[in-house]
Formats: structure tokens, sequence, C-alpha cells
């Protein structure tokens, strides 16, 4: 009994520290804006077959640039963004990924904000999230995005 209960507790943790990966790119996303004009880069889009509905704890990305930007993680619902200035065209809805749900079809993005020309590398990003009684913390999506920002003439 004990040694079956001690199975049962072990494969329980395993499954829940284990859920399926998210699927990820070798792509590289090229994104050329203008300073003070906000920009939209897709960096993950959950395919509109996905059988799974994610609760998101959080995104967190890593962006090494030249001077100071602001990046925001976004998520586009019943959408998806190349790289755009407009993402209203693109997206149904766009909101702050923590606390809600993607599901297929979504997809998340960044905001990228500068004050002054900037050149920026965005790595891929990472999700975490819960999944019924899964939960981890998973790369996601395109390898990275170049990003380049023009100063105003």
């Amino acid at each position: 009994m004990v040694v079956a209960l001690g199975l049962l507790l072990t494969w329980l943790v395993w499954y829940a520290l284990t859920p399926e990966r998210l699927p990820v790119s070798a792509k590289v996303v090229n994104a050329k804006g203008v300073v003070g004009t906000p920009l939209y880069v897709g960096m993950f889009a959950a395919p509109a077959d996905l059988d799974r509905t994610l609760r998101i704890s959080g995104v967190r990305v890593h962006t090494t640039s030249d001077v100071k930007l602001k990046v925001t993680p976004l998520l586009c619902r019943r959408g998806t963004i190349g790289v755009t200035t407009q993402p209203d065209q693109f997206c149904a809805d766009l909101v702050n990924p923590e606390g809600e749900r993607l599901v297929g079809g979504d997809s998340i993005v960044v905001r990228v904000e500068a004050d002054d020309a900037a050149l920026a590398v965005i790595d891929r990003i990472r999700i975490a999230y819960r999944e019924d009684i899964r939960w981890d913390t998973q790369p996601a999506g395109n390898r990275q995005a170049i990003v380049t920002v023009a100063g105003r003439p």
C-alpha cells in the first residue's frame, strides 16, 4: 500500500512538472521602426489547432540593446503579427498576458518603444504558464528578433 501510494505520488509530481513542450522555431525576425512610434513584433504564434489552454503567469523577455528601450510583452487574441505599427488590424484584442488564457490562434508579441535610434536583439521569449494541474516556464516561438529603430530626420 505504501509503495503504491509512493508511486502514485511520484507519478503525479512528474505529470505536474512535465507538460508538453511549446513550439519553437529557428526563425529570426528582422524589424525596422522609427523613434517615437511603437513597433509590434510577433514572437510566438499558437497554432490554430493547438489543443491546449494555457493560463499565463508571465512572459519573460531578454533584450540586448545599444540604448535604453521599453520592451513589453502582449497577448494578441485571435491573431498573429509579423512586424507592424498598427496591431489593431491583426488582433481582436491586445492585452497584458499575465493571468490571461492563451488558446490556438492567439499569439505573443512584444511592443518596442525607443526615444533614440537603436539596435536591439530580442531573444526567444519564455512563457510561464499553468495547464490543468501542470505548470512550467518554457521557451516558445521565434529564435530572436533583430530590431532597428531609426531616428527622425
